[in-house]
């Protein structure tokens, strides 16, 4: 080894243990971006030690998981949290945008309004969600709207995330703080209160393009306006109206592909046999004396567009030196058509549907959330009313497919067919 070889290295092994030091120091300070930061320093070794310690400086995270106001750091359990710098710097606004960004959270369902929230894979099973917000089991996870708990039975409430504070996800079990339909975890969603003594406005304009879809725009506007020394009052308004990219492509089907005719032994489109046990009880019949009328698929591109529109209206007041008191009401709509969902065996995003699907989901929620001092002891009162009203058309087509009865469900116990 050369003497210029041994000056290179001993250059190196001094520039490495300088960057562990770093490192080490970077992991007392316990966040994960600032051993993010150490870790950024370790491949570019030309970043000095005072613009790596200014690039590790963030901003505290608060979260009321727990039911009170304190730092992330402090929170001796498994909490995600989505800040309102997140939201906006993502563009997320709706149920399915924000659940994707959480690490462990997924929604399953077929729409907008028609989700059930997963923490770890867990949830409790609902039937088909056409009945779910009838007959449907309680879920494991609980979401909650400020201090409100909106969970429902395959139908949470897909509340438009327009001046959120943050979302915070709270690995269950939590039973002890949020009771019911918390087994797996709560989803909890904080809007932005009025700040007392500040005006400020904000308008938000927004035009989406798909390379194989409908073009989108939203608007959202926020107002906070000081009513006196201790009230004030914070709006906010939005519509964001989202292009369809599902194709509804043509096609034709009559009652002779009912599971009702199918023999034990057909392969199914799953690729799996029907069993002796589901054999239809007419397997075989001579359906050439029976007329049998096709059905046409509906043809249009881009169906499966949704609009949401809604506002919230809160007033916030102190009562006196220890109480302050939040009221909040809110209306939102959502109008969709089509389904969310595709037929892989069409083509891309296509799909064949014989009536028209389009839902329309709105509700009216008023809340009124009181916090104070008695003695030493902090009290919160968190009391709301929601009216939820959903319309929902869905082509139950598919269900031709699946059971022995169709024939009559579809059109009335008197229809026989030749044997």
């Amino acid at each position: 080894m050369t003497r210029k070889q041994s000056k290179a290295l001993r250059r190196s092994k001094a520039i490495t243990k300088k960057q562990n030091i770093l490192r080490i120091k970077n992991r007392a300070k316990s966040t994960a971006a600032a051993v993010a930061v150490a870790s950024a320093v370790l491949a570019a070794p030309n970043i000095s030690a005072q613009e790596t310690s200014a690039q590790a400086t963030i901003e505290e995270i608060v979260v009321t998981s727990r039911k009170r106001t304190e730092s992330l750091q402090d929170v001796p359990l498994s909490v995600s949290t989505l800040t309102e710098e997140t939201l906006e710097q993502t563009g997320i606004n709706t149920f399915e945008d924000y659940l994707l960004q959480l690490p462990g959270v997924t929604a399953g369902g077929s729409g907008p309004g028609q989700n059930t929230i997963y923490i770890r894979g867990l949830a409790s099973t609902t039937p088909n969600l056409t009945t779910a917000g009838v007959a449907g089991l309680a879920p494991n996870v609980s979401f909650y709207l400020d201090e409100q708990p909106l969970a429902q039975p395959g139908r949470n409430l897909d509340v438009y995330a327009a001046d959120i504070a943050r979302i915070e996800v709270l690995a269950g079990p939590q039973g002890t703080l949020f009771g019911a339909s918390s087994q797996a975890g709560v989803v909890r969603m904080i809007t932005n209160k009025p700040k007392l003594g500040v005006t400020e406005s904000n308008v938000e304009l927004e035009t989406r393009f798909m390379p194989e879809g409908d073009t989108g725009t939203k608007i959202e506007l926020m107002t906070n306006i000081p009513l006196g020394d201790n009230t004030a009052l914070r709006f906010v308004a939005y519509s964001d109206e989202r292009g369809g990219y599902i194709d509804q492509v043509a096609g034709q089907v009559d009652a002779s592909a009912s599971a009702r005719f199918r023999a034990a032994g057909t392969v199914r489109e799953n690729g799996l046999p029907v069993s002796s046990s589901r054999a239809g009880f007419q397997a075989g019949a001579d359906l050439s004396g029976a007329t049998l009328l096709k059905a046409n698929a509906l043809v249009e591109e881009n169906a499966n567009d949704v609009e949401y529109q809604g506002f919230r209206a809160s007033l916030a007041t102190e009562l006196g030196d220890n109480w302050n008191a939040t009221l909040v009401y809110a209306q939102q709509t959502i109008d969709a058509d089509g389904v969310f969902f595709a037929d892989p065996t069409l083509g891309d995003l296509k799909i064949q549907r014989y009536t028209q699907d389009e839902i329309k989901d709105e509700f009216d929620n008023m809340s009124l959330t009181l916090e104070g001092l008695i003695g030493d002891l902090e009290v919160v009162y968190a009391g709301a009313y929601t009216d939820r009203d959903t319309n929902q058309m869905v082509d139950y087509t598919d269900y031709l497919f699946v059971g022995q009865y169709l024939p009559y469900y579809i059109c009335d116990y008197y229809v026989t067919y030749l044997t």
